[in-house]
């Protein structure tokens, strides 16, 4: 029994010994800056990062090891007091380390051939672009790719098994830790394996490009002004054709109708593809735009990407300064978005003509141009590591959107988020979408905030209370508000005015309105003035269910210096709570593309006599029966509260 307690003691010294390395290389790997660190992009700290990475893997192997047969046991001793979580989860948490550590090996190896091009040794033929020795790379590198795909399908496998309510804190923080990198690795993973596909690796890729300007804000971020095509042949750009979105139109072909709210509030008869981005979710207006532009242009893409001026800014940042031949100024994030204006502007404020309106967008066309050729021809003066950043903030936060007609790549796409679809989700929802119909770009002055209030019952009903406060800073004083399409010499003038919108509410399916905002047609819109029933009493609209969603529409303007506020009441169906032991309410506020960071209050108030359980985020306040949550919509917000009665 002696030499059973000293064995035992022993293997539990070099067992706590490598657990103090595990934790020792992850804090190194947090020292040297953690998750974001991977997107600098400096070959030294990506070889260091890898040391540190395949050592955090040797641990683990050899703490797996070290426990021999009692991994194998281990699930089934969760019934052991006070330690039982832990032993229960011991198994998958190694091997979620390991597999982690080895699709991070997988990946860095299969990106061996890029390093030549991070580090700038030219150790590729000067003849080639940088597009195509890129293409090359991860189509070298491809195979491990999948491989690493593979490892962490497996590696979510062990991570679902797990119960983290039952761990200790000590190991809790070292599954945070793993959970830190897991999903950061599964989106890297995931667009290295789509690359080649994207760069036309073996089969040219064609791409419409929709520049949407938030300063009129759309449903999937703001109004088409310009589009562009773009076809790719193993990662070089073989075409590229830039235009305005009003000449890609060919009116002798028959067009669909417009959307009914485009034609009641704008009086549009047919749809072109402009407006193509009326639904909220990007695929489906992605589609609605090939399909338009291939019933105007007869070129069928293989798919569609939006980017915002927000996009704009951060990539023009990444790449300054970008000298624009005929241009006397170069060109900065910091200036990028003033020239355009300056650029936009007729010239001595002469107001419209012809000349004007078919140079006015010339700016944004000699930019994406210039744009592309610095990263196909001048990769040396480019700090990829902002680069990295501005894309991985681009479709983070929704600036940037991609659909692809390729259902296995789309299948990538929308798992990680980068489509821009209306997202599933089994528990409440909320995504507030507002459409710009005054022909300007007052968005810039618009201040709009969401607050949400969900009230659960005794009988587990909710009852929703949803209000969005619009604030038009705008300086404009007019004694009317006219919806008209007016185009002023300035880009300046464009942004000052009345706000014409339609507000849409997207909520779970079933959802019983209760009441909506009291509107009457005001007097100086569009439909007032077609038909004569201005002060006509406007009832809130239901639409038709939208992939799992209930969708209420109003139309309202909100005039220079006024505050207005838009309070929608409904009951979500219960089912969206879960029910066992104890009850969980969880709420997903999807963020509408083309906005910044739209401030979000949501309480949540509890049945009478409940506690609660658990949170997630920590809420800014906990009163008795009542969880808030202060946040923003920078992205997509998740909220759970877990509680008993």
């Amino acid at each position: 029994m002696v030499c059973l307690v000293l064995l035992g003691y022993v293997k539990y010294v070099r067992v706590m010994s490598r657990v103090e390395s595990l934790q020792q290389h992850l804090g190194n790997l947090e020292e040297r800056g953690g998750v974001e660190l991977l997107y600098s992009l400096e070959t030294e700290e990506l070889e260091a990062v890898r040391d540190e990475l395949v050592q955090v893997g040797a641990e683990l192997t050899g703490l797996k090891a070290e426990l021999g047969p009692a991994v194998a046991v281990a699930p089934y001793l969760g019934w052991l007091p006070v330690v039982g979580g832990d032993v229960a989860a011991g198994a998958d948490l190694l091997e979620m380390g390991i597999g982690i550590s080895v699709a991070a090996d997988l990946v860095f190896e299969g990106l061996e051939p890029l390093l030549p091009l991070l580090d700038d040794s030219g150790n590729f033929p000067s003849e080639m672009s940088v597009g195509k020795a890129v293409a090359m790379a991860v189509a070298e590198g491809h195979p491990h790719f999948i491989a690493a795909q593979a490892e962490l399908e497996r590696v979510g496998t062990n991570r679902l098994r797990i119960d983290e309510e039952r761990l200790s804190p000590k190991v809790g923080q070292l599954l945070g830790r793993l959970d830190r990198y897991l999903p950061l690795l599964e989106t890297g993973v995931d667009g290295l394996v789509v690359a080649p596909s994207l760069l036309g690796v073996g089969e040219p890729r064609t791409y419409l490009l929709l520049a949407q300007n938030e300063h009129e804000l759309r449903a999937t971020g703001g109004f088409i002004s310009s589009v562009a095509l773009l076809r790719v042949a193993d990662g070089k750009i073989v075409e590229f054709h830039f235009s305005d979105s009003y000449a890609v139109d060919d009116l002798s072909q028959p067009h669909p109708d417009a959307p009914e709210a485009l034609e009641r509030y704008m009086l549009s008869q047919i749809w072109l593809l402009r407006d193509a981005n009326w639904y909220a979710d990007f695929p489906t207006s992605a589609q609605v735009a090939r399909d338009l532009y291939q019933l105007d242009q007869g070129v069928l893409v293989d798919g569609v990407v939006a980017v915002d001026l927000a996009a704009v800014q951060s990539l023009v940042r990444a790449l300054e300064p970008i000298q624009l031949e005929g241009y006397d100024q170069e060109v900065t994030g910091a200036n990028v978005l003033a020239l355009m204006q300056q650029h936009w502007a007729s010239p001595a404020g002469e107001g419209q003509t012809a000349d004007w309106w078919i140079h006015r967008k010339d700016f944004m066309g000699d930019l994406l141009g210039a744009t592309m050729g610095k990263l196909e021809t001048d990769i040396a003066s480019v700090d990829l590591g902002r680069l990295m950043d501005a894309v991985r903030r681009g479709f983070g936060e929704k600036h940037v959107l991609v659909y692809m007609a390729d259902p296995t790549v789309g299948e990538i796409m929308g798992r990680n988020g980068w489509d821009g679809a209306l997202r599933p989700t089994d528990g409440d929802f909320l995504m507030v979408v507002d459409t710009n119909m005054g022909f300007n770009k007052v968005n810039a002055n618009v201040e709009t905030a969401v607050e949400y209030e969900v009230v659960i019952g005794e009988d587990e009903s909710l009852t929703s209370r949803v209000a969005i406060t619009y604030r038009n800073h705008s300086s404009e004083m007019a004694d009317s508000c006219v919806q008209e399409a007016v185009y002023p010499p300035t880009y300046q003038e464009m942004m000052e005015g009345c706000y014409w919108n339609y507000l849409r509410l997207y909520v779970p399916k079933g959802s019983e309105l209760v009441d909506g905002p009291h509107l009457t047609l005001p007097k100086g819109s569009l439909r007032a003035g077609e038909d004569g029933t201005a002060g006509l009493p406007l009832a809130t609209e239901l639409w038709p269910t939208e992939l799992g969603k209930s969708v209420y529409g109003v139309f309202l303007v909100v005039a220079p210096g006024e505050r207005r506020e838009m309070v929608f009441e409904y009951q979500p169906p219960s089912s969206v709570l879960e029910v066992e032991n104890s009850t969980t309410y969880r709420l997903l506020v999807q963020k509408q593309p083309g906005t910044v960071a739209v401030p979000l209050r949501v309480e949540v108030r509890l049945p009478s006599g409940a506690s609660v359980v658990s949170m997630q985020p920590e809420a800014s306040g906990v009163t008795y029966g009542s969880v808030v949550f202060e946040s923003d919509l920078r992205e997509d917000r998740e909220f759970e509260v877990t509680f008993r009665r």
